[in-house]
């Protein structure tokens, strides 16, 4: 039985769900950890009352319009049939009982700390606390997955990593996660969140199009 870390909607929106992409101004997660908890995974994917909290991670290198995301273009055979074959600008997963017992955690805090482990975990890349910024939130009740899921939005710098892009890619692409994985710049990636406008003629995921429109 897996547990992960959620929330009460009615704690987290006291009044109606803003849609979208959210800014930091507009919910404080770090004061409201007192009223998170750890709850069977299973009964939590049925019950939108609740919001699972996901750290999601955007990796980019360099800044402003020339900055190059790290995209990558999931399986088809995804354990989530609705995300197969779409691409992403974000890394990420559930925050579960066993990240409070990390040194990070000590460190950074729980959300900060599993922030980066997923990182490590979903890329194989390792950087330090200050390569990560959260600059958002992610909340959409557009289908019945996105509706038990709230993600906090980190942008992670890569800048600090001696290993080349292409190096970087290679890593990536190592996962179990990635189909294909490439460096695409600001510029170009504010032009690919229509449908079908993705490399290969694919589409990027829900979220990614709320945080592309949302950060940049």
């Amino acid at each position: 039985m897996r547990s992960i870390l959620v929330i009460s909607r009615i704690n987290l929106f006291p009044g109606l769900s803003p849609q979208g992409f959210l800014p930091t101004t507009d919910i404080n997660l770090e004061a409201l950890q007192p009223d998170m908890f750890f709850a069977e995974r299973d009964f939590m994917e049925q019950c939108s009352h609740f919001k699972q909290i996901i750290p999601y991670l955007v990796l980019h290198r360099g800044s402003g319009e020339d900055a190059r995301i790290l995209c990558y273009q999931r399986k088809v055979k995804h354990t989530e049939t609705r995300l197969g074959g779409l691409w992403s600008v974000g890394f990420g997963g559930h925050i579960e009982p066993i990240d409070r017992e990390d040194p990070l955690t000590q460190e950074h805090g729980l959300l900060r700390a599993s922030a980066l482990r997923e990182l490590v975990e979903e890329t194989g890349l390792t950087v330090g606390g200050t390569a990560l910024k959260l600059c958002g939130f992610i909340n959409s009740d557009s289908n019945d997955v996105s509706s038990v899921h709230f993600g906090a939005v980190y942008t992670i710098s890569l800048d600090e990593l001696p290993d080349s892009e292409d190096e970087i890619l290679a890593t990536v692409s190592e996962q179990a996660e990635p189909h294909q994985a490439k460096w695409i710049t600001v510029a170009d990636l504010k032009n690919m969140t229509g449908e079908g406008a993705a490399p290969d003629g694919s589409s990027f995921e829900d979220w990614s199009n709320i945080a592309i429109n949302g950060i940049y």
